[in-house]
């Protein structure tokens, strides 16, 4: 099967140039654990849903080889190191996308080993490991002070807004055909939250959005 691999944070992106062998990948599911009751022998208890992590190897080769090499434009072996060693250490999660498959979350990078083999200069073999990350959404408690009404002869003019807090696997273009019918109506979303949003194509779950009328 070909398919595409690719991983970013906000600013750059890796897509890699040679598909791994295989994937292995891990977790989901439901949590399960079992214990004695005194008199009504062992029990299950049922869980929360577990975390999926997606494991691989690969390389980046140094020059493109038809024969291996999924795609033409193939990063700097090196420079791609240090780039996914960069994502690793920054403490914030990866956007991990594998086409053909289910796997389009966010992640942490939780293993990256790397080296090159004799006979093959230039060229960096790695193993790497990532892990499902959720955001967490902490609900705040907003004490409101009662409303004066106040008398006007002037008719109500000001538009109403909205707000909608994004969920995995939202995009401006859903959320805008969900709102208004038509995605292309994006741009009204993206001006309405700009700052904090500074590209269209990222926005994340938890993150709470302001939809114009």
């Amino acid at each position: 099967m070909i398919y595409k691999i690719s991983f970013e944070n906000l600013k750059e992106s890796i897509t890699l140039p040679v598909n791994p062998p295989e994937l292995v990948i891990g977790g989901g599911g439901t949590a399960f654990s079992d214990s004695q009751v005194i008199k009504g022998g062992e029990r299950t208890i049922i869980g929360n849903s577990m975390l999926q992590s997606v494991a691989f190897s690969s390389f980046f080769p140094r020059d493109y080889d038809s024969s291996y090499c999924v795609r033409k434009n193939i990063p700097d072996p090196w420079e791609a190191v240090d780039k996914i060693n960069k994502w690793r250490d920054s403490g914030k999660p990866v956007k991990l996308l594998i086409t053909e498959t289910d796997i389009n979350m966010y992640a942490t990078i939780r293993k990256f080993d790397y080296r090159e083999k004799g006979g093959e200069p230039g060229d960096v073999y790695f193993d790497i490991e990532f892990k499902e990350f959720k955001f967490i959404k902490i609900r705040e408690v907003v004490k409101v002070a009662p409303k004066v009404e106040q008398q006007s002869d002037r008719p109500e003019t000001a538009a109403t807004a909205n707000t909608y807090t994004v969920v995995k696997g939202d995009c401006l273009w859903v959320i805008a055909k969900r709102f208004y019918g038509n995605g292309a109506q994006y741009p009204k979303i993206f001006a309405a939250n700009s700052p904090p949003i500074q590209n269209a194509d990222l926005i994340y779950p938890g993150q709470v959005l302001t939809i114009p009328s």
